[in-house]
């Protein structure tokens, strides 16, 4: 239903009077020449294919968890709210958000419109969530987890929301990682850096500047946003202790604020627009304390 209302929106045009908070630049319009771009039926195939073949790889992938050698147990659902504090529902979410924007340059690239390219895209990254949780579903310590799958396909449909609801325009969703505790690998028997939730930490970004009156936001750099993040302590991944949340406020940079005209360089920023770069952070809770690069504490 989310994503039908969105479609309907995607022939709308945009209104001439425009409020002064969104006077920037759209950084997800594409341009005339690439909207016109011709429908190519291979290349559609090939991203066809490219869905099937991630759908596969995500089934197989969890041959990693290291619980397939062992024997198995019939399909069952299971509602992991207390694995890693939830965090690892944030952590899907932007698994999803990823992959839908690998999914829509593909199915751009093959001729599909934008909006539908992003419908898609959607579409394919909540499969590769499917994939990811039906062979979870069969493992005796995991199990089939519909809200792991519906953060996923949340993710997936964020950036079609980023497009099209102008509310979205106004912060950024982001993640750090940085190696500073063991806890994870040290109880774990896999490697899989994506499960290290200790040392992850999932932003939202307000874009400041876009936010201010027009009085004061030429005052204001662009580029400077802020953020309030959420991870957990090494607690949560040691057997007999109670993890708990940290919460963090932080400095962050939006560049998208550099406005890049070209194609290739709005691919390059998107993407690395994902990336909440090391910055001063306060940490609020459980324990108040500074850094001044956080991720990386010292």
């Amino acid at each position: 239903m989310f994503a039908v209302l969105l479609l309907s929106t995607l022939q709308a045009e945009e209104p001439e009077t425009i409020h002064y908070r969104d006077r920037t630049f759209d950084y997800r319009s594409e341009d005339t020449l690439d909207l016109s771009r011709e429908f190519s039926p291979w290349r559609f195939a090939a991203m066809a294919s490219l869905t099937s073949a991630s759908f596969i790889a995500a089934y197989v992938f969890v041959f990693e968890k290291g619980w397939w050698d062992n024997e198995e147990s019939s399909f069952h659902f299971e509602n992991d709210f207390e694995y890693a504090l939830n965090l690892d529902k944030l952590g899907h979410f932007m698994g999803g958000v990823l992959l839908s924007e690998v999914f829509y340059e593909g199915y751009r690239w093959s001729g599909v419109s934008e909006g539908y390219s992003y419908l898609f895209s959607g579409i394919s990254a909540s499969l590769v969530h499917v994939g990811i949780d039906i062979k979870d579903g069969y493992s005796p310590e995991w199990g089939f987890s519909i809200f792991d799958v519906l953060a996923g396909t949340l993710g997936g449909f964020y950036p079609m929301a980023k497009r099209y609801i102008p509310a979205f325009k106004y912060f950024d969703v982001k993640m750090s990682y940085w190696m500073n505790s063991k806890a994870y690998f040290r109880q774990s028997e896999t490697d899989i850096v994506t499960d290290d939730y200790v040392n992850q930490t999932y932003w939202l970004s307000l874009k400041i500047h876009r936010l201010l009156p027009a009085s004061i936001r030429e005052y204001y750099p662009m580029w400077l946003a802020f953020a309030a993040g959420v991870s957990v302590n090494e607690d949560t991944f040691i057997r007999g202790r109670k993890g708990k949340r940290e919460v963090y406020l932080a400095l962050d940079y939006d560049f998208e604020a550099f406005r890049p005209k070209s194609r290739l360089a709005r691919q390059i920023v998107k993407f690395v627009n994902y990336i909440k770069f090391p910055a001063p952070t306060v940490q609020i809770y459980p324990e108040r304390k500074f850094f001044w690069l956080y991720p990386i504490r010292f």
